[in-house]
């Protein structure tokens, strides 16, 4: 299992990486496309408590088509738009995620398998599946390195938090969410995240932040993505579901890879043009 893991996340980052920055801002904008709003879109119905799988393709084309107009309309999208603009297209997702996370209070809400609780969390995942599209967009546009760096973020967090809370353990973060996150993980996550965004930023070409700027901001982002990552596995709880789809051997669907970058995405790209927008 654990080789299994080993080798899909090395050929998952190959295939990323390429990508990133193999990819003139269009046609990676169509490959974000077919993740996160065909492939995305497909597992969030699932999550939304839609088991058909006819309803299931018409919610991801409901998400991938209005898309793809976008892009055979302003074909040199989203590199050409006002930065100033833009904070107003990152920002309702920013407020939607808060919500997000503030409903991890209350985890009990959401179980109930009502017609308006399925509308209201395919709402929700539309609003965090197109805001995620929206920023990596953006991000690569400006350069594949902004998108690096917040991968860092990510991974940093990820990977500080794991060895923290097996090595110190300790009480749950949220027991009745993710039973196996503890709060020294999550302490080890923040301090890991922005201690090597520090490093990264000094070490990356045409990073968009400097050494101290990165150090809290990676903390926010960091903090953010466990609430990203706590937020889908409730819904996968609400569910019944172990993973959102098979999609990656031994690392489930895009869901299960992406939940912590889909949540920093679209506050990295708010404050990203917030700084362009006052340099």
């Amino acid at each position: 299992m654990l080789k299994q893991r080993v080798l899909t996340a090395i050929v998952m980052a190959l295939v990323g990486l390429a990508a990133l920055f193999g990819l003139d801002p269009l046609l990676f904008s169509v490959a974000a496309l077919l993740l996160f709003l065909a492939l995305g879109g497909w597992e969030a119905a699932r999550l939304a408590g839609l088991t058909c799988p006819v309803r299931r393709i018409l919610f991801a084309a409901f998400l991938s088509l209005p898309a793809a107009a976008l892009l055979l309309v302003g074909h040199d999208w989203p590199a050409s738009i006002n930065t100033h603009a833009l904070m107003f297209v990152f920002l309702p997702g920013c407020v939607a995620w808060l919500g997000f996370i503030a409903w991890l209070s209350r985890p009990e809400w959401g179980y109930r398998a009502s017609v308006g609780m399925r509308v209201f969390k395919l709402a929700a995942m539309a609003i965090l599946l197109w805001s995620a599209w929206l920023a990596v967009s953006w991000l690569q546009a400006q350069s594949p390195w902004w998108v690096m760096l917040l991968i860092v973020i990510i991974a940093a967090a990820d990977i500080g938090a794991y060895f923290s809370g097996r090595t110190i353990g300790g009480p749950k973060l949220a027991p009745r969410i993710s039973p196996g996150k503890t709060r020294s993980g999550a302490i080890g996550g923040l301090l890991s995240s922005a201690l090597l965004t520090a490093l990264a930023a000094w070490l990356l070409p045409q990073s968009p932040l400097s050494p101290a700027q990165a150090l809290p901001i990676a903390a926010l982002l960091a903090l953010v993505s466990i609430g990203g990552d706590l937020f889908i596995s409730l819904l996968k709880r609400q569910q019944n579901l172990k993973d959102t789809a098979a999609l990656f051997p031994g690392h489930g669907g895009v869901l299960d890879r992406f939940d912590s970058l889909s949540a920093g995405l679209p506050f990295f790209a708010l404050l990203l043009a917030w700084l362009a927008g006052n340099a």
